[in-house]
Formats: structure tokens, sequence, C-alpha cells
């Protein structure tokens, strides 16, 4: 009731009260969503900004891994091609020598190494493709341990049989990967 006599006795003192606290409960109501309006915008900036590096990674990604796939897929035509008697294990050797000389200056010299950052969105399971390259290189080992004057056809066959699986394996993980990449960015597209 004091208050009710107060502001009866002093109307201006009053109404000043009035506006002053009503403003400043206006101005705190404002901060406050001014606040949560610019949290929400910068997580909604952030999200785009993340999109944005994700489709980013993603292309470059997939042009490396359409260009290694091509090796890879060569690789299996000339141990195929070897299989079915069309060229001789010289020729293999030579034709082998040529793409993987071409494809590793390609890949050296690849404009986006920024590649590698899809590792960032993406977990791959490398250690299959690690597993994969060191039968390779294995493989590779024991066709050089070969002798040249006596070279043992069925002996090389069967190696290069191993390793024609084996780019097809690791071709078949690489599709994966770019499958899987593929798939992802749908939901945003």
């Amino acid at each position: 009731m004091d208050i009710f006599c107060f502001l009866r006795d002093y109307p201006a003192i009053g109404g000043l009260a009035i506006g002053a606290i009503f403003g400043a409960t206006g101005w705190i109501g404002r901060s406050i969503f001014d606040v949560v309006l610019e949290k929400k915008r910068y997580k909604r900036e952030l999200k785009t900004y993340l999109w944005k590096e994700k489709i980013n990674a993603s292309k470059k990604a997939s042009e490396f891994y359409l260009e290694y796939a091509n090796f890879l897929n060569l690789a299996r035509i000339q141990f195929e091609n070897f299989r079915l008697g069309k060229i001789e294990h010289e020729s293999l050797i030579e034709n082998f020598q040529k793409e993987v000389a071409f494809y590793a200056e390609k890949l050296k010299t690849f404009p986006h190494f920024e590649h590698h950052h899809i590792n960032i969105f993406y977990e791959f399971d490398e250690n299959k493709a690690m597993e994969i390259n060191n039968k390779i290189n294995a493989t590779n080992r024991e066709i050089s341990e070969l002798s040249p004057d006596s070279v043992n056809t069925e002996k090389a066959s069967e190696l290069f049989k191993i390793l024609e699986d084996c780019y097809a394996e690791l071709f078949d993980l690489q599709k994966g990967h770019t499958n899987r990449i593929r798939e992802n960015l749908k939901d945003y597209v």
C-alpha cells in the first residue's frame, strides 16, 4: 500500500521509477535474447563451415582416389592379360613399370594434397590397405629374387596371381571409400 500512496503523492518520480524498472527489464530481456540468438547463429555458421570443408575435402579426395583407382585397375588389367596369355612375363614387368612410373609421378604432382583432410570427417580402415601393401611388397621381393636366366614360369605366374588379387582387393577398398563418401554427401546435397 505504501507504494500506491507514494505514486499518488509523487507521480513524476513514480513514473520515472516504473519506466526505469521496465526499461531495465526490457534491456536485460533483449540482451538475453541477443545472446541466445548469437549462440544459435554461431552454431549454424559453424555447421555451414564444416559442411563446406567436408564437401571440399570430399571432392579433392574423390579426385585423388579416382586417379589411384585408375592405377589399380590398369595394374589388374596387366596381370589379367598375363594370366590369359596375351602378354609374356617380360612384357608384364615392363608394362607394369611404365604404369607405376607414370602414376607415381602423376600422384606425386597431384595438385590437391588437401585430400588428406578427408580423414578428419571419415575413419577409413587403413590397416587393411597396409596389410595388402605389405603382401604386395613381399611378393615383389620374391619376384625380384627369381633368377632371370631360369625363370620358373609356374612360380612367376603364381606370384603374379597374388599381385593381381592384391590389386583387385586394393581397388575394391578404394572404391568402398569413395562410395562411402558419396553416400554420406547425398544427405547434404
